[in-house]
């Protein structure tokens, strides 16, 4: 009898024990099945789209903001930001510090502080919305958290004008500069790079910002340059007190390379020319941004995220979060938003059947349809999607077909001096010209007609 209620026991027992394996089996599925519902999907599984699918399925759902808010955080945490630039076409104070703050609220503070300011000093109405000249020189300065710090801006040389965060408002001011200017002349071989050259000769990277400016249609700065190019300078020194604080206008310049050949800048009446009296503005751009570094060309390459072997169909621009993007002609914007692999892009539509295409970018200043033209700011680096480090990954595209943007023949539409000043520029040129120096040297013409104290315009030619 013992025995017998001993084996019902451990029958039991058994049944006992396998329910509960059972119950702890079917909470652990549940809980595995909950898990993988709520996590999300891998980023090599989005990351592994094909470009061309990246472009064409923009996924509109997809908190933008909010990528560009963690895009940015991520790149200046933790180290102040000064970022340094000269205006395009059509901006104003509001957009110059829009697309440098993402805090918009602060952004039209600071844009409304300076421009009271301007107005007060000038006398003459101005908002933060009224239209500044190209070439205009701001700086925009961030804290380690990104917050903003300072903003400048240079209408011109007597009038610069400065903001700061006071507190929880915003205080604007006049410089008080007594300036002076000198005429000075620079030549000069290319070492490691453009850039690096004229820093390396105690110069600013305000100067190069000035030729590339100048040469921009011609000479694509960040591919172009080879060691041993000359480039030769005639420029304006400006001074405040006997101490150098800046540069007036470049009068003279020419660059000679083994890839560009021999380019020449003349500043006359107002705009520049060439050496036989064309002007140098054209249809297009050779570059969209000022930056001076090429991450990586076009052709072949081993991919840096997906580590294959991979044809690169344009230009990899390296350049801090917030360098603006320009477009490099007049044209429509076709799209603008996300892609997987693209990030944030931008692609405009040219005349020809020609297609540039702007990607990775942390903002996205222009909407669909809108008509932009060249030099317009069209959005800021970034280093959205498929990307290692902000960069821009620039393409362009003629008839269906990505060509190398570096070698791409550009539309000329060159227009001349007239006639009846065309004895008078020749002459102004042989003037130019012979200030030159010989590689290496440096000169400055003091003379009393050239040390003006007074405004920027009163310096005819």
């Amino acid at each position: 009898m013992a025995i017998i209620i001993s084996q019902k026991r451990f029958g039991t027992i058994i049944i006992t024990t396998l329910c509960l394996v059972l119950i702890v089996g079917l909470i652990f599925a549940r809980y595995s099945n909950v898990s993988n519902h709520e996590k999300p999907a891998s980023p090599e599984t989005s990351k592994s789209l094909p470009a061309d699918r990246a472009q064409t399925n923009a996924d509109e759902t997809r908190p933008i903001k909010d990528i560009v808010v963690r895009a940015v955080d991520e790149q200046i945490k933790g180290r102040p930001i000064e970022i340094t630039d000269i205006s395009s076409e059509n901006e104003t104070l509001l957009s110059l510090i829009s697309m440098n703050l993402f805090d918009e609220a602060v952004a039209s503070q600071v844009a409304k502080s300076l421009a009271e300011a301007i107005q007060t000093y000038t006398g003459k109405r101005f908002s933060s919305i009224s239209e500044l000249k190209s070439g205009k020189r701001y700086s925009i300065f961030l804290d380690e958290n990104g917050a903003f710090k300072k903003a400048s801006i240079e209408l011109d040389p007597s009038n610069v004008f400065h903001c700061v965060k006071d507190g929880n408002s915003f205080r604007s001011w006049k410089e008080d500069v007594v300036l002076e200017y000198r005429t000075e002349a620079l030549s000069f071989q290319v070492k490691k790079n453009f850039l690096t050259t004229i820093l390396g000769l105690h110069e600013s990277k305000e100067l190069s910002l000035k030729l590339i400016h100048i040469f921009r249609w011609d000479i694509d700065f960040q591919s172009d340059p080879r060691p041993g190019d000359v480039c030769k300078i005639v420029f304006e020194r400006r001074y405040a007190d006997d101490t150098p604080a800046g540069y007036g206008r470049i009068l003279f310049a020419t660059y000679e390379g083994k890839r560009t050949g021999r380019k020449t800048a003349c500043l006359f009446n107002g705009q520049y020319y060439d050496e036989n009296g064309v002007e140098l503005r054209k249809d297009y751009l050779r570059a969209p941004l000022n930056v001076l570094r090429i991450t990586s060309g076009y052709g072949w390459r081993i991919h840096p995220v997906l580590n294959v072997w991979k044809f690169h169909t344009g230009v990899d621009y390296g350049a801090p979060i917030g360098t603006p993007v320009y477009a490099i002609a007049n044209g429509v914007v076709t799209f603008q938003g996300w892609g997987d692999a693209y990030g944030l892009w931008v692609s405009i539509r040219h005349e020809n059947g020609t297609e540039s295409r702007y990607s990775h970018l942390s903002r996205i200043l222009v909407k669909r349809g809108q008509r932009v033209g060249q030099r317009e700011v069209i959005g800021l680096i970034g280093s959205t999607g498929r990307s290692t480090g902000p960069h821009l990954f620039f393409e362009i595209i003629k008839n269906g077909k990505r060509l190398d943007p570096t070698k791409v023949k550009l539309v000329k539409n060159p227009v001349a001096i007239p006639s009846p000043l065309k004895n008078r520029f020749n002459s102004f040129l042989s003037q130019q010209a012979q200030l030159l120096p010989d590689v290496g040297v440096r000169t400055a013409d003091q003379s009393e007609d050239r040390q003006v104290k007074s405004s920027f315009s009163t310096r005819p030619l």
